[in-house]
């Protein structure tokens, strides 16, 4: 059976794997991290609740708490879903609805416990110290006339709380992979490495030049203009399909920065060994950056091919 922590658990890492997250509004990335910390916090403290009781002073607020914990656990599933604009709430569910009305009865609204009778009857609530204790505590609604006895069994709660959601986080991955899915396959039917095709790396050989060679110097300037194409033509295509952040990358920079330094080299009219010093050794860098840009293209379109 599903895991309510490992479900949360392999949502979250997909966070951090999946294309189409880091192209969400960074609210909804906000609101989606807020919703699955939300998740973590309160599965621990709610799991505890027998624990607490042998080291807390404060049994009340230890059982207001858990009650607390259990409709913040349903609120960030709500809210995790809304990231990826799936319509649901808490109080869809008739379990969970229960489970809310009774967070509301005891402690969310003692003075009016959650009554929505026509009447409106004005009410009050107590959970009783007495019986408190490992599997759960008792409470009691109290009316002009009447008392409601409300039994909670921490451990059945607690479970009953997690299967519900989980069944809504399911659906909430799901989700996720089909955005998911659908961003690769939009984006995959055209590798960006093929802007490394077509003479490419022989044109960076041939950029390499004695600066004391007016041949070589013709023939590599024509080379960098070429190479320049190629690297702009990959950034242009990078945009054009949402990874604008890796067009406007540091790597991009130095790689233009290092191939503008060569041309100045090339195009001067004076050499010195000095600058055929500077041209070998950012020649030698240009061509490390530049494999590293390969490498990092290939396993672009490595895992955009790869199934979600």
């Amino acid at each position: 059976m599903e895991s309510y922590s490992a479900t949360r658990q392999r949502i979250h890492e997909k966070s951090h794997k999946y294309f189409f997250f880091e192209r969400l509004p960074k609210a909804k990335r906000n609101q989606f991290y807020g919703a699955t910390d939300a998740l973590f916090d309160t599965n621990i403290n709610a799991s505890d609740f027998s624990v607490g009781l042998l080291t807390h002073g404060a049994k009340i607020l230890l059982c207001y708490g858990f009650l607390q914990a259990l409709y913040v656990q349903q609120d960030a599933v709500r809210t995790l879903g809304g990231a990826f604009e799936l319509p649901w709430k808490p109080d869809d569910d008739p379990e969970l609805k229960r489970i809310r009305d009774v967070r509301n009865r005891l402690c969310g609204h003692p003075s009016r416990a959650g009554e929505r009778g026509k009447d409106n009857q004005i009410s009050s609530a107590t959970i009783s110290l007495h019986d408190i204790s490992e599997d759960g505590f008792n409470g009691a609604v109290y009316f002009d006339n009447r008392f409601e006895k409300i039994q909670v069994d921490t451990i059945k709660l607690l479970k009953t709380n997690k299967e519900r959601l989980l069944e809504q986080m399911i659906k909430i991955e799901a989700k996720m992979d089909e955005m998911e899915k659908e961003f690769r396959d939009e984006r995959s039917e055209e590798r960006f490495s093929t802007c490394f095709e077509g003479g490419f790396q022989h044109l960076v050989q041939r950029l390499n030049c004695d600066l004391s060679n007016v041949d070589t110097r013709v023939l590599a300037d024509s080379c960098s203009d070429m190479i320049e194409e190629y690297i702009v033509k990959l950034q242009d295509r990078l945009r054009s399909r949402s990874f604008a952040d890796l067009a406007d990358s540091s790597i991009f920079r130095v790689i233009f920065r290092g191939i503008d330094f060569l041309q100045k080299l090339i195009r001067s009219s004076d050499h010195s060994n000095e600058d055929q010093d500077k041209f070998d050794l950012v020649y030698t860098g240009l061509q490390c950056y530049l494999d590293d840009l390969r490498n990092e293209i290939r396993e672009l379109d490595e895992k955009l091919r790869t199934p979600v």
